[in-house]
């Protein structure tokens, strides 16, 4: 039998009538932590396991061009044509109206739901999945309106039943990530459930959730387990985040002492037991934080870091007065205010600040050279602050679902709602970052200035990243 605990795979020999107490537990080398040391990529993303490798550093900026590009794909072909009609329909709002929603950072709140840089590793087909991911980096709504029309596309054949279940449970999934904001809650749902009854990976596992916590029914563990065994059978041959969420939630379905058919998995329970054991100390070791107020500093620290170069970048612009008067008000909550007050009223101003920024930077004329340098070096610093960013959310989340998945606590003890902002700030700095990233590039093309990019190590999983 093979065991997983978010990352971690275990291979266990067991004797037919054996007891888990007995049990002949092995390593494929070495020792468990040799084994945690080579196995660290299984808690990344799967697509930049983590090197010192040259050409692991020499790859690194592809990474960030990954993370913050906007792609010109050529997946379109495969999918169906935006009808912006429809999706106001759907939104119950106009097109403007959906593209102020898109700005904000949304977040469903719901404890079953993972951060959309987990869900994107939800999907069967590469064409759902790249126009997902791209989505992630530059939310609008003719991606959106893409997904909605070819979810409701009708087709025969194997690969566009795929794209189109693909493509509903993404919809669904972004309806109800931006429930608070305008999103349509019970659509998205509803639209989840009907991806998984088309077997759609990521959608059997949330309604499988959905019946294990008891959401919009009463909690039902054979449904749950029903439900959700499609996906964990499929997230058995992969390695990455969500394929271990998946894998440990439905051992936590089925090891449940109401779960009608237990005995069948009780070999299992000790092990899970063992290694919720060596998880703790692996986080440990891994010098990760556990508590949401030291993730709070952290986030704090990168929130004063993007008004650092939002200020140089007003300066780079001649933006005077604006840059002056923006720096006095950041000085003034970082000495004056308290975390909460920063978290909150920083990422304000910030947003409005950066936004006079764009404006700006979209109508610059010709910088000189020494003008150009600094460009350069801010694009560099940028660069290491969307990497920051992106491994801290990841980070982040990989160890909230962690806790949630292997605590004895309840889920609104940790995705409460210091959790859920912390998610919402750090996601947020990210996209702003990409947004600085992206203006920095489109001024250089249109102005014949090459930009160079700098080599930086995107971590995602639970190890930081490592400081020059």
């Amino acid at each position: 039998m093979t065991i997983r605990l978010l990352g971690i795979s275990v291979i266990s020999a067991m004797t037919l009538g054996a007891s888990a107490a007995n049990a002949d537990i092995s390593f494929a080398s070495g020792t468990y932590l040799d084994h945690i040391s080579q196995q660290n990529h299984f808690l990344s993303s799967g697509i930049l396991p983590v090197s010192n490798s040259a050409s692991a550093i020499a790859n690194s900026s592809k990474r960030i061009n990954f993370i913050c590009s906007v792609k010109k794909l050529d997946i379109y072909k495969k999918l169906q044509k935006p009808n912006l009609k429809k999706l106001e329909k759907s939104f119950g709002m106009s097109v403007s109206q959906i593209e102020a929603m898109l700005e904000q950072p949304g977040g469903s709140g719901l404890p079953y739901l993972p951060n959309l840089d987990i869900i994107k590793l939800g999907f069967d087909s590469p064409q759902i999945s790249e126009l997902f991911e791209n989505f992630i980096t530059n939310p609008n709504v003719n991606d959106l309106a893409v997904l909605l029309a070819t979810s409701e596309k009708s087709s025969f054949g194997k690969e566009s039943q795929m794209i189109s279940a693909d493509a509903m449970f993404a919809y669904g999934v972004l309806h109800l990530h931006y429930a608070r904001v305008g999103g349509n809650a019970q659509l998205g749902e509803k639209l989840i459930k009907e991806a998984a009854k088309k077997n759609q990976y990521g959608a059997r596992y949330i309604e499988g959730m959905r019946w294990y916590y008891g959401y919009g029914r009463n909690p039902n563990l054979t449904n749950a387990a029903t439900w959700m065994r499609p996906s964990y059978e499929i997230a058995e041959k992969k390695k990455d985040v969500f394929s271990d969420i998946v894998v440990n939630t439905f051992y936590e379905i089925v090891f449940h002492p109401s779960y009608p058919q237990r005995d069948l998995y009780v070999e299992l329970m000790a092990n899970a037991q063992q290694m919720r054991a060596e998880l703790t100390q692996q986080m440990s070791s891994n010098n990760v934080p556990s508590t949401a107020m030291m993730f709070r500093q952290q986030t704090t620290d990168l929130l004063i870091r993007r008004a650092e170069l939002l200020i140089e970048l007003g300066e780079i612009l001649n933006m005077g007065d604006r840059v002056e008067a923006y720096r006095l008000t950041v000085q003034d909550m970082v000495n004056k205010s308290n975390m909460d007050t920063v978290l909150n009223e920083l990422m304000v101003v910030s947003d409005a600040f950066q936004q006079e920024t764009k404006i700006e930077l979209a109508k610059f004329n010709q910088m000189e050279g020494d003008g150009l340098q600094k460009l350069q070096a801010l694009h560099n610093k940028n660069v290491e602050f969307a990497a920051d960013t992106h491994s801290l959310l990841f980070q982040y989340s990989t160890v909230t679902l962690l806790v949630f998945m292997n605590s004895d606590a309840g889920a609104e003890q940790i995705l409460n709602a210091d959790t859920l902002q912390l998610m919402d700030v750090v996601g947020t700095m990210r996209s702003k970052a990409c947004q600085v990233y992206n203006g920095i590039n489109t001024y250089a093309e249109n102005t014949n200035f090459e930009i160079k990019e700098v080599e930086v190590e995107v971590v995602e999983g639970l190890q930081s990243r490592k400081k020059k």
